[in-house]
C-alpha cells in the first residue's frame, strides 16, 4: 500500500513538472522587416543587371521611384591611379562603363604634347562585351565625372602640376537626326574659365547624361573628342585619380 502511494506521488510530481514547461522553437533565420526584404530584392536585381556585385572601389545606394516597378541604383566609383588598360578585369558592367570613360579622358589629358587645337578622330571606349540585360536596365545616366592629379605623385613633383594648360575638352557622340542626317551631340564638356579648384582638378559638365541608347546602338561606345590647349603641362610624369557618379534605372523582373 505504501509503495503504491509513493508511485502515485511520483507520477503527480512528474506531470506537474511537464505542465510547467513551455515549448520553444529556435528560428533558422532572423526575422526580417518588409523594408529589409525589399532592399535585399532590389540589391539582388542590381547585381543581376550588372553581372556581378560592385567592387570595394564603388559605393552604392538604392532609390525608389514613383513609376511602378522601377528603382534606381546610385553608384559613386572612385579610382586611385587610373589604369587605362584595366577595364577587362572589372567584373561589374556598370563599373566597366565608368572606368572606360575615365580611362579615355585620362589618356587624352596625358597625351598632350604641345600648344595647339586638336580635333581628334573618334575614339572607341575600351570595354569588353557588357552583356547588358535591357529588359531590366531602363536608363544609364552619368551624373558626375571628375579628374584630379594623384596626390602622392603630385606631392613628389612639389605640387607643380595643374590643368591650367587645358582651355577646353569635350566629348561628343554621333547621332542621326531626321532630315539632318548624322550630327555631333555633345556628351560632356570642360571649360577652363569655369574651373573652381585652382586647376588641380577637372569636373565636366554633363550635357547628355543618358547613354543607354548609345550602348544599344553600338557594340562599343564611339565618341569624338575635341581638345584645345594653351601650352604644355608643367609636369608630364604624372598619374590621375578619378571619380564618376552614375544613376542606373532598373525594372524589377517580377
Amino acid at each position: 500500500m505504501f509503495r503504491k502511494i509513493v508511485i502515485q506521488l511520483f507520477i503527480i510530481v512528474l506531470l506537474s513538472s511537464c505542465l510547467k514547461q513551455s515549448e520553444s522553437i529556435t528560428p533558422i533565420a532572423l526575422p526580417a522587416t518588409l523594408a529589409e526584404l525589399q532592399k535585399e530584392a532590389l540589391t539582388n536585381t542590381a547585381n543581376l543587371a550588372g553581372n556581378s556585385e560592385l567592387s570595394t572601389a564603388a559605393k552604392a545606394s538604392l532609390e525608389t521611384s514613383k513609376e511602378p516597378g522601377i528603382f534606381y541604383l546610385n553608384i559613386k566609383y572612385n579610382i586611385d591611379n587610373i589604369d587605362v588598360f584595366e577595364t577587362a578585369g572589372i567584373p561589374n558592367s556598370f563599373e566597366q562603363i565608368g572606368h572606360s570613360l575615365l580611362a579615355s579622358l585620362t589618356k587624352l589629358v596625358l597625351s598632350i604634347k604641345g600648344p595647339q587645337k586638336i580635333d581628334l578622330t573618334p575614339i572607341e571606349l575600351n570595354m569588353p562585351d557588357l552583356n547588358l540585360d535591357y529588359t531590366i536596365i531602363k536608363s544609364i545616366k552619368i551624373k558626375t565625372i571628375f579628374l584630379q592629379y594623384n596626390k602622392e605623385v603630385d606631392a613628389r613633383s612639389d605640387y607643380a602640376a595643374d590643368f591650367s594648360f587645358i582651355d577646353t575638352l569635350e566629348l561628343a557622340r554621333e547621332i542621326t537626326v531626321p532630315k539632318l542626317g548624322v550630327v555631333d551631340s555633345l556628351l560632356l564638356s570642360y571649360r577652363k574659365t569655369q574651373n573652381k579648384c585652382l586647376y588641380k582638378c577637372i569636373q565636366f559638365d554633363i550635357q547628355s547624361d543618358n547613354i543607354l541608347d548609345l550602348l544599344k546602338a553600338n557594340s562599343s561606345m564611339k565618341l569624338k573628342p575635341t581638345l584645345s590647349i594653351s601650352g604644355i603641362p608643367a609636369e608630364t610624369n604624372l598619374k590621375l585619380d578619378g571619380r564618376i557618379e552614375m544613376k542606373i534605372g532598373l525594372k524589377l523582373p517580377f
